[in-house]
Parts: structure tokens; sequence; C-alpha cells
């Protein structure tokens, strides 16, 4: 076969085949491939060589339209379809270093912020190699191993629920987030019987009343605009408000950048354990994640020299 009608009943089967594949378990991951199969679907009656090209020449620079391509090979190949999409390994994108900030410069501006802001940057610097936003948003009280705090145990067990690629993962927390933490517990109510935090979402974004509607409808649906709604909450309220540098960029990902390259650099805790913590399947990954500054640059000269 040498094309595909690019029919209703085809984009059906698809879109059901994504929303219940067992390797997707990310509602954005879902709608990531929704919103660009859309395009093709309106665009193009029939998939072939030729219209192949098209769409990667049309869509490939800012969308993820190998991704997709690729899906779509695996649902021909489980339905039995006769067609293969063909693609070409492309040159890759230069990737932009992020800027990052040491942690002098993170400590300056978080001597600026209200409590509870500097709390949220807290946990998503401290917290193993750095928490992803998402991950900050989704942080239960229950998540965190309370019991194993003590004077001579600092360092306590967080567990990272659902993050991406439907994967869990345990990382530690030291006390300098930790106490906080347990201070602002007690302020919202959240110590259980037990005399430890307790309940649901550390973090408010207005849970609560936002689009009560939507929530009792779609759920799953509900979730997956709220984590968006937070995380512009944060941007806009926090690292657009403090995070201000004239030769910087400074995002909530930096912090991630930022962390892994301090443990890395000044506490050479090994790449490997980065990779753990940071929740990545690949090192490579995790490489990119690493920066060695000038004056790393310098001391390595230093011990090898020249001739």
């Amino acid at each position: 076969m040498d094309k595909v009608p690019l029919s209703d009943e085809l984009k059906a089967a698809f879109y059901e085949f994504i929303e219940t594949d067992p390797n997707i378990t990310s509602l954005n991951t879902i709608k990531s491939y929704q919103s660009i199969g859309n395009r093709v679907f309106e665009k193009y009656d029939i998939l072939d060589k030729r219209n192949t090209e098209l769409m990667l020449r049309r869509y490939g620079k800012n969308t993820n339209i190998k991704h997709l391509l690729a899906k779509l090979n695996e649902f021909f190949i489980i339905n039995e379809i006769d067609y293969t999409i063909r693609l070409r390994k492309g040159k890759r994108t230069p990737r932009r270093i992020p800027d990052i900030l040491s942690k002098e410069e993170l400590q300056k501006i978080l001597n600026t912020m209200p409590t509870v802001y500097k709390m949220m940057i807290s946990c998503i610097y401290n917290i193993g190699s750095g928490l992803r936003i998402s991950e900050l948003i989704n942080l239960e009280w229950g998540d965190i191993s309370w019991d194993q705090l003590s004077l001579d145990n600092p360092i306590i067990d967080v567990k990272i629920r659902k993050s991406k690629g439907g994967k869990d993962r345990v990382i530690p927390m030291p006390k300098e987030s930790a106490i906080p933490l347990i201070e602002y517990a007690d302020k919202v109510g959240c110590i259980g019987s037990s005399g430890l935090p307790e309940g649901k979402r550390i973090f408010d974004f207005g849970e609560d009343n936002w689009k009560k509607d939507l929530k009792l409808i779609d759920e799953r649906e509900w979730e997956y605009q709220y984590i968006h709604h937070a995380h512009s909450w944060i941007v806009y309220n926090i690292f657009k408000k403090y995070f201000k540098f004239s030769n910087k960029k400074i995002t909530p990902h930096s912090l991630r950048h930022s962390r892994a390259t301090e443990l890395l650099t000044v506490h050479k805790v090994p790449i490997e354990k980065i990779k753990d913590w940071l929740g990545h399947e690949d090192i490579s990954t995790t490489m990119i994640y690493l920066h060695m500054g000038s004056e790393d640059d310098k001391k390595l000269m230093g011990g090898i020299g020249g001739v």
C-alpha cells in the first residue's frame, strides 16, 4: 500500500488508540498528539510520501509532528494496516543552554519573597535534584515521610507520584525545606492527630473553587487545566516578579539546571544519582542539565597545562 486515506473513522480510531495507550499517562501528552493530529486530518485527505514531506516542512519546526507520525506507525502495525511512514533523520536544532543561578544569587532573591513563595522555590530547588513545576503543584502532605525527620536524620524521603512518563520516584529533601513546611502545615490546619502534616496538595492555587462545574463533569480534564492554571500563576506571580536579571532569563526549569550543576560541581554527587533524582530515563538527558562554567574550565586546564 502506497497511501492511507485520512478519514474520520481513522482519526477516531487513532485517537482512541492514543487515549488507551498504557505508555501515555499524561493528559498533556494526549492533547499534544490531538492538537497536531487535528491539523493533519483537517489539511490532508491522504497520507503518502509526498504529504508526509509536506507535513514535516509545514509543521516540523514548532510541533511534535515526528512523534505523531511515529505513533501513527505504531497504530498501523497493531491494526495490521499495510503502510509505513518513512521518517528521515533530520538535523538537530542546536540547544540553547539555559541560564542558571548560583546558590548565593538564589538566596538573595529568596530574602525578598513572602514566606509561601519562598517555600515553593525552596521545594523546587532543594528536593532531590530539583522538581518540575507540575511535581511541586501535585505535591501532597502525605508524600513526605515526616516521621523520618529528627536531629540525627535531617534528610527525609519524598515520593514523587506519576511524574513525567507516569513514573514514581523517591528523592531526598533536606531540613531546610522540611521544617518551614511543618510550620506552614500548622498555620493552615494540616497537622493531623499524629502531630504530623497530612492532607492533600501542599500549595493551594484556588483548587476548591476553581472551575467546580468542570471538576464534577470531567475530573481528568479539570486536573489538566488546573495544572496549567497553577503553572501560569507561579510564572507570573513569582518568576516574572522576583527573578529579574539584565543578563539572564530565569525560568522555573532553570532551577533544576542550577541544582543539578551545584550537586555535580560543588558537592560531587555522582551523575547517575543526579539522573535518578531528576527522574530521567537516559543519562544523556541529564548531561544537558549540567553547566561547567569558566572557573571550572580554568581549574581543569590548570591541572593539564601546555607545552
